[in-house]
């Protein structure tokens, strides 16, 4: 159930962002091909059965990844580092986000 309203309400942000003709700008990709997400979190790659997580900020956070059915566990990551978490194979991860 929170799956869907994560995913329902980001849907609703970016369809907000897209609305607005400043804000094209704010949406669209850093310089390294990464995609802009909210918060510390940010989805740094993937692939089978792992994501790594950044985290952007300067103190500590617990972060996971949305991903089809149920999320992974979070993890903690400290300022400026990157965690790795574990997926189910066949997880296409989303975004991340903190917890």
């Amino acid at each position: 159930m929170m799956t869907g309203l994560r995913t329902a309400f980001v849907a609703a942000m970016a369809a907000a962002l897209l609305s607005v003709p400043g804000a094209v700008t704010t949406a669209s990709a850093e310089s390294d091909g990464s995609l802009r997400e909210p918060g510390c979190a940010k989805l740094r790659g993937s692939g089978w059965g792992w994501a790594d997580i950044h985290n952007a900020c300067g103190h500590t956070i617990y972060a996971t990844v949305e991903v089809d059915g149920w999320d992974p566990d979070c993890i903690q990551i400290g300022p400026g580092a990157v965690g790795r978490i574990g997926l189910e194979p066949g997880d296409e991860p989303y975004y991340a986000y903190e917890c």
